[in-house]
């Protein structure tokens, strides 16, 4: 779930990308590369079916091995819980994954 907590902490971003990535069924998706400069992403999952997301590679990922997103569902990297690795994803079924990354 995304969360609009209030902080005493702003934090800027320089630069925030938007985007959505196509996945095939049953085959892991490199969602997210490896970057050091990432300040705070985060993933929705707008489609009908479960979509699973790793902190890892996609040769590590599988369905319901991991963080998963039910459809509607929302998951965010922040100061938080700061993962400066790969993201991948993968699902039963083709479908899309919405994201956002923001670098400082």
């Amino acid at each position: 779930m995304i969360n609009n907590v209030a902080s005493s902490n702003i934090t800027v971003f320089s630069d925030c990308t938007h985007n959505d990535k196509s996945l095939i069924a049953n085959s892991a998706t490199e969602i997210l590369t490896a970057k050091s400069e990432r300040k705070y992403a985060a993933f929705v999952n707008n489609s009908t079916v479960e979509i699973t997301l790793a902190l890892g590679e996609p040769g590590k990922t599988a369905i319901n091995k991991g963080i998963v997103l039910k459809p509607g569902g929302s998951y965010e990297i922040n100061s938080n819980n700061l993962y400066i690795g790969v993201v991948s994803a993968i699902s039963k079924f083709a479908c899309k994954l919405s994201f956002m990354e923001c670098v400082e």
